[in-house]
């Protein structure tokens, strides 16, 4: 019995640590970060790679994006500026921060931010003008189009409210749909070609809506 004694208290012990030990190992990660990209974004030829941190309660969460824009000739630049220009390139640069807040669960959430953003265009300004020339005595005119090279600044600052569901499809993976509204505001030379006052456009100044999706992971 003295021999078996300290085997069947290890065994016990190993029982009761075993369990324990699957338990904590089945528990779920506590992540505090995640990296997601928006995919609509490409459609106009940008990416956006938007960062989240936990904050002091996992309902409380701060995201910042970084937006860039880059388009080469009159490609699918059509929400920013309109087709009757030709377009040599155009770029741009912003970024967003946004406080999230998650008030049932980790599911719904609404958030709140400011955005501001930096575009450069550069593109064909058409100056008209008149030639003249004579032919067996008579002067005639007719009109002549010079074209030459501009570019355009556009500096758009912007406030943004937005609600939306995050379905976590694996512990590492996630699925982001929101929508919102905000306010947008642009500064820009009124002396240069500036696009229509609509609103995808880059002078828009006005109350602008938004539909999009991210899809990214947890860290």
């Amino acid at each position: 019995m003295k021999t078996t004694t300290p085997t069947a208290l290890v065994l016990l012990l190993c029982l009761l640590i075993h369990p324990r030990a699957e338990a904590q190992e089945t528990l779920p990660k506590s992540y505090k970060n995640t990296l997601a990209f928006q995919p609509l974004y490409w459609v106009n030829n940008g990416l956006r790679i938007d960062y989240e941190r936990q904050l002091k309660t996992p309902a409380q969460w701060l995201q910042l994006s970084a937006i860039g824009y880059y388009v080469e000739g009159n490609d699918t630049f059509w929400t920013l500026w309109d087709t009757t220009r030709d377009i040599h390139n155009a770029w741009g640069a912003g970024m967003e921060a946004n406080y999230k807040y998650f008030p049932f669960g980790r599911i719904f959430y609404v958030s709140g931010g400011v955005s501001a953003a930096r575009f450069v265009v550069k593109y064909d300004r058409i100056i008209p003008g008149y030639t003249s020339y004579e032919e067996e005595g008579l002067r005639y005119w007719e009109p002549l189009w010079e074209s030459v090279d501009e570019s355009q600044r556009f500096t758009r600052f912007g406030t943004n409210f937005y609600a939306g569901v995050q379905n976590r499809a694996s512990h590492h993976f996630l699925i982001d749909v929101y929508a919102g509204f905000g306010r947008l505001y642009s500064l820009y030379d009124k002396e240069k070609y500036y696009p229509d006052n609509d609103l995808n456009t880059l002078s828009y100044r006005g109350v602008s809506l938004t539909l999009g999706f991210r899809i990214g992971f947890r860290l």
